[in-house]
């Protein structure tokens, strides 16, 4: 099992060592098909099921470090996935709600989920745009890019909250980060889009 939390640090990607920690207790091998597994220890995006990508390392970790969880903190994780990301925020935050508009997925992910025995960990099924949420977050990570500007995320994060999410319908999209009002651009990235 390759620390990731280690290497993430030294490349400079992580700034918090309780972030590092969190890496370094998942095993990515946990969250990939038998056929990918050899490709966990690879910084690079592998597919997973039902035509979908797991992330690679370093940017699970732009989304932790850029959204500074906390342990009191209650996350939204838009596009569970395999749950690797899940799983990591479940060591950093009191609660993590993730949201996959795929059943087959969600139930994939529960699966690897489970292995670390996490408790903390509400996962729904359904698509971001036609969910209701009645609740505020201190944080929401979108893993899928939105077309438009998502302007009804920031109805569900509490006054001092942070929304990270990849911008636009195909890459490269742009990675924005609201914090504190304020609406900055992080970087170009490539995501799959969120069903309208």
């Amino acid at each position: 099992m390759k620390h990731w939390g280690s290497v993430l640090s030294e490349e400079g990607f992580l700034e918090n060592s309780a972030y590092a920690d969190a890496f370094d207790l998942i095993d990515r091998s946990d969250f990939l098909t038998d056929k990918y597994k050899k490709f966990s220890d690879v910084d690079e995006p592998v597919p997973i099921p039902f035509n979908q990508m797991q992330s690679a390392p370093h940017m699970e970790a732009i989304f932790v470090n850029y959204g500074e969880p906390k342990e009191d903190q209650v996350v939204l994780e838009i596009g569970t996935g395999s749950g690797y990301l899940t799983a990591i925020l479940s060591f950093l935050c009191r609660r993590v709600v993730t949201l996959e508009c795929i059943p087959e997925l969600s139930k994939w992910a529960i699966t690897n989920i489970s292995k670390y025995g996490r408790t903390n960990v509400d996962l729904l099924v359904g698509n971001i745009n036609r969910v209701c949420l009645t609740r505020k977050f201190d944080l929401i990570i979108s893993t899928a890019s939105f077309n438009s500007e998502p302007e009804f995320l920031k109805k569900l994060i509490v006054p001092d909250g942070r929304i990270i999410f990849p911008l636009g319908r195909f890459p490269p999209q742009r990675l924005i980060r609201y914090k504190n009002k304020k609406r900055e651009e992080l970087g170009s990235v490539s995501f799959v889009n969120i069903m309208d």
